[in-house]
């Protein structure tokens, strides 16, 4: 039985047959590997997931820790005067901040001078800093 051409036309490209059709661009060549040796930095080995999820539960800890701080300013300030010396009251300020910072400060510094150490190494640092940073103020109440 012969194909019609009519059936065959649904499968082909209008002008397939026409001489001065091109398939397309002809394939790109693939660049030469470079003989010359280069020097690569080591890789960087991969942090593994648990780390990873270790890192964010303590960052949640720290950020605990500031909002906790930031209550017990706020309370010692409605308990507490403010004193008339201009210095004084410039330097209590200035800690309250740097009480409300010390848990990100903390945590950030931690981050900076572990680089390159061991995950452990950086881990304990953050526990040390869940002990040393603790808004007390907070634990206990706000007794003064």
């Amino acid at each position: 039985m012969i194909a019609d051409p009519d059936e065959d036309d649904a499968l082909s490209w209008a002008g397939e047959t026409d001489p001065s059709h091109v398939a397309g661009p002809p394939a790109a060549e693939k660049p030469k590997p470079k003989t010359e040796v280069i020097v690569d930095a080591p890789a960087k080995p991969a942090t593994s997931a648990i780390v990873l999820v270790s890192y964010g539960i303590l960052a949640g800890a720290y950020l605990i820790y500031t909002i906790g701080w930031v209550v017990s300013v706020q309370r010692l300030n409605a308990a507490q005067a403010t004193s008339s010396e201009v210095l004084n009251a410039i330097m209590f300020g200035l800690g309250e901040i740097l009480a409300m910072a010390s848990p990100a400060i903390w945590f950030g510094a931690t981050f900076l001078l572990t680089r390159g150490r061991k995950p452990v190494a950086r881990l304990l640092w953050i526990l040390v800093g869940l002990i040393a940073v603790l808004p007390w103020p907070f634990v206990l109440g706000a007794w003064i």
